[in-house]
């Protein structure tokens, strides 16, 4: 038999463990989720991976909830969290995808891949030379595109520490870039005087 759930009955659910009150959470939420999540990623396969993301970090903590408090915020909460830290990574990202504009111009976008592929030599060259943990999460995470739970799972490590490793790589990662642009900038303003 089909019983509708009121909100607070569903968190009760939820914290006691029931996977039926989980259910209905995931019928009710999944649909607004994706509305949500859609406004900060055009990319399916982004939105899904959100949303999963989402549920799974609610049942996940399931048993810190307090069953006293309201739903729908702490839902929209988790997905705010878990939206802002994809955006986060994306602008991270030492990777950058979005290096070749697309002007339909044959010879800029010669240069412009020429220019991408020196970046993404001095990037791999650069990544080679950290520590063997953090190279190792750096390409999973950025390379392999995996999340930090995949990462976590697959190296038999914490969550906390995939993302202090990352932390530490991209940190490192982007000082060494800055000051390759910086060298960069120098000797070509030196090369016009």
């Amino acid at each position: 038999m089909f019983t509708e759930y009121t909100e607070s009955e569903l968190l009760h659910e939820l914290v006691r463990g029931s996977t039926s009150g989980f259910a209905e959470i995931c019928r009710r939420y999944t649909r607004r989720l994706y509305a949500y999540c859609r406004r900060y990623t055009r990319s399916e396969c982004d939105v899904e991976e959100l949303v999963q993301d989402i549920f799974m970090g609610l049942w996940n903590y399931r048993t810190q909830i307090d069953p006293a408090g309201a739903l729908e915020p702490l839902i929209l909460a988790i997905a705010r969290r878990r939206c802002v830290d994809m955006v986060r990574e994306t602008l991270n990202s030492p990777i950058y995808e979005d290096y070749v504009d697309s002007h339909g111009d044959i010879a800029e976008e010669a240069v412009d891949h020429l220019e991408y592929e020196e970046y993404m030599a001095q990037l791999e060259g650069l990544v080679r030379k950290l520590p063997a943990p953090q190279r190792r999460v750096v390409e999973l995470s950025r390379f392999h595109h995996f999340t930090n739970q995949e990462i976590a799972s697959r190296l038999g490590i914490s969550e906390k520490t995939v993302r202090n490793r990352l932390s530490l790589a991209l940190k490192q990662l982007r000082s060494q870039m800055d000051r390759i642009a910086v060298l960069t900038t120098v000797c070509i303003a030196f090369a016009m005087t």
